[in-house]
């Protein structure tokens, strides 16, 4: 159910250029939530009628939601490369290298761990420096500030066992 209805959103999105997270979708006076029932059933055939309720995001909003994205998107990178540091960490905790080589291993991982707490605070700030007044994006980029500091939060613990 929930990627049909994605699906569906996403058509509309198209036809309408109202963004899926400003829909609303009705269905005989029911707001349809993701992880709903089905759709068969509740009756939701071909040819049914489903009313989309919306509005489409000003230029501005636009604007601000793609530098919101563009600090998502490199967050994810970032969150992979912190993954591949905790897994070197874990590695030579394990004992997977030799106790004369730990030392360097451990200044390199330390200095790229500092490297990228600056470029998570920098995008923190990128963050910071956007301002809205649209709902929608004041919340887009209240979950992207909270995942970036999971992010800063994974480099502290990670930090501590160095």
């Amino acid at each position: 159910w929930y990627q049909r209805r994605v699906r569906v959103a996403m058509e509309i999105e198209k036809v309408t250029q109202v963004p899926l997270s400003q829909q609303k979708l009705i269905f005989k006076g029911k707001q349809l939530e993701i992880g709903n029932i089905e759709l068969r059933s509740l009756k939701v055939a071909p040819g049914s009628k489903v009313m989309m309720l919306g509005r489409q995001l000003n230029s501005e909003s636009e604007a601000i939601k793609t530098e919101i994205m563009k600090v998502k998107s490199e967050g994810e990178r970032i969150s992979s490369k912190i993954s591949d540091l905790e897994d070197q960490l874990s590695g030579i905790h394990n004992g997977h290298l030799p106790s004369d080589l730990q030392g360097e291993a451990l200044a390199r991982i330390h200095k790229q761990c500092v490297g990228t707490v600056e470029h998570i605070m920098k995008l923190l700030e990128q963050l910071d420096s956007l301002q809205t007044s649209d709902q929608s994006m004041r919340q887009l980029k209240r979950n992207t500030v909270l995942s970036t500091q999971k992010l800063l939060d994974r480099c502290d613990k990670m930090m501590e066992k160095l």
